[in-house]
């Protein structure tokens, strides 16, 4: 840390030292001075995540460490090759995140079969992907973000992971729970905070805060999380996460609900779950909370090596009494989305079967998706979206399945990224020299393949298999059809 810094820094500690002794205060100080690790998820919907994180390792020379708490979740102590900079990452075959970033969602019991999920505020994504992991994407996920501007950078996200039962929409978090009282079984409420972690990560650098900031941080904060459990089912589980240590902003926020709402709301204990000390603060400068927060998470950096964070799952034992208001809608029909015929679709699943040998219809059944057209585009749509929320209005729904011309599917990039490990046929292995030449965008002029040029739409893949997107094989090249995002 530049002294500049430390010097802020050390002036921020201040106030938590009537919760820390000066030792503690001194090993935070110290642990700034180490790198933190960067954090992978494996993306079981593309691939079993204990070979792609041996592959990984073996492909770039990593040193890895298992994540205890997650289940899909790895540290990289040390690389070679930057894992941002991978085809594998371009492609959505894994996420890199901070691994005190993976807990959050790590806390739900996913025990109800295709629960509705709502995250509150979910962009850049990344904790939208790991509800899409953790329900099989077999749920169904509103992924919401009150901010326009960060909209497209959750899209990009979340097509690249490739999930399929979700959609974006751009509404306050706080009206929420008026317009869909008592729906949801899963809240994520990863609430807008100061960020205030105690040790620095690239998207989250250090910085000072101010108390009035904290406070009207706080303030809002209550308004989310009041909205959240408005809008969960009794029964049903909400955790509130911050990437902030500010007891203003953590349980000073629950408390204040708690105090709003007594005997409706349960805390779980999920500091059993881990094998440090991380129990909620009940007291903080003169001001007592609920001795139930406790059983909340506290993620100091000097005692769990990761950046600070914050996070209390909860169980809604009764309704909260919400006055329903009505929410925003739209006709669907005005979307131009049509359920396609029986005949169109027969068509599609035979092409997809011919060509690929996967049964499209069996994915449509195990993950509880329709065929839509609009125009010549092809869509994959989340039944329980059409069941739920028809009339509400989104940024993006389901996934592109292609584009369909004349009599011919065009299959999507998204549809061949999240089931080309599936094909049993169209795939096309390109020489592992050319694998460079064709991740920066460029046509392979004459492959080396046996197959016969028709203007086929392939997977390309190399000799380990992996999946790199979709190609058109003509005449004496293999056309590159990746995305530009992804060059």
């Amino acid at each position: 840390m530049p002294s500049e810094t430390s010097s802020n820094f050390v002036h921020s500690l201040d106030r938590f030292s009537k919760i820390l002794s000066q030792e503690e205060i001194q090993d935070i100080l110290a642990i700034q001075k180490k790198d933190l690790p960067p954090g992978i998820r494996i993306n079981p919907l593309k691939a079993s995540p204990k070979e792609a994180i041996r592959n990984l390792s073996r492909r770039y020379n990593w040193k890895v460490q298992k994540l205890p708490f997650i289940e899909n979740g790895w540290t990289i102590q040390e690389s070679e090759i930057s894992p941002g900079g991978t085809i594998e990452h371009r492609m959505g075959q894994y996420y890199l995140q901070d691994a005190a970033s993976m807990v959050p969602v790590s806390l739900f019991d996913f025990d109800t079969p295709h629960p509705l999920i709502l995250d509150m505020a979910a962009s850049p994504g990344g904790k939208t992907t790991h509800l899409i992991d953790r329900s099989e994407d077999k749920g169904f996920i509103i992924a919401n973000d009150g901010s326009s501007g960060r909209i497209p950078a959750l899209r990009s996200v979340l097509e690249t992971w490739g999930g399929i039962n979700q959609i974006i929409t751009n509404y306050p978090g706080e009206d929420l729970g008026r317009w869909f009282p008592g729906k949801f079984d899963i809240v994520l409420l990863d609430a807008p905070c100061s960020m205030e972690n105690l040790r620095p990560t690239p998207n989250h650098p250090l910085r000072e805060t101010s108390v009035d900031e904290r406070l009207r941080l706080k303030e809002r904060q209550v308004q989310l999380l009041k909205s959240g459990l408005q809008a969960l089912k009794p029964g049903g589980q909400l955790v509130y996460a911050t990437c902030s240590l500010a007891p203003e902003e953590d349980e000073a926020v629950i408390d204040r609900i708690l105090q709003q709402y007594p005997d409706l709301i349960k805390i779980e204990n999920v500091t059993r779950k881990f094998d440090f000390d991380a129990a909620g603060l009940i007291s903080y400068g003169g001001e007592t909370f609920h001795t139930d927060l406790q059983h909340s998470l506290r993620l100091w950096p000097h005692k769990t090596g990761m950046s600070g964070f914050f996070c209390a799952l909860m169980r809604l034992k009764q309704p909260i009494e919400t006055s329903k208001e009505p929410s925003p809608v739209r006709d669907f029909s005005t979307t131009n989305l049509e359920k396609i015929d029986h005949h169109l679709q027969s068509k599609i699943a035979d092409q997809i079967s011919q060509n690929y040998v996967i049964d499209i219809t069996s994915v449509l059944e195990e993950y509880g998706l329709e065929i839509h057209q609009r125009f010549d585009q092809i869509f994959l749509i989340p039944q329980r979206y059409l069941e739920h929320f028809i009339d509400l209005p989104y940024a993006y729904i389901g996934m592109p399945l292609g584009q369909w011309a004349g009599e011919e599917l065009i299959p999507s990039h998204p549809f061949i990224s999240r089931f080309g490990d599936q094909f049993n046929r169209g795939k096309i292995q390109i020489n592992d020299s050319d694998v460079s030449l064709w991740t920066s965008g460029r046509d392979i002029r004459h492959p080396d393949t046996n197959l016969t040029p028709k203007g086929q739409y392939l997977l390309v893949t190399d000799s380990e298999g992996r999946n790199l997107g979709i190609g058109k094989l003509l005449p004496k090249r293999l056309r590159n059809m990746l995305p530009r995002g992804l060059i």
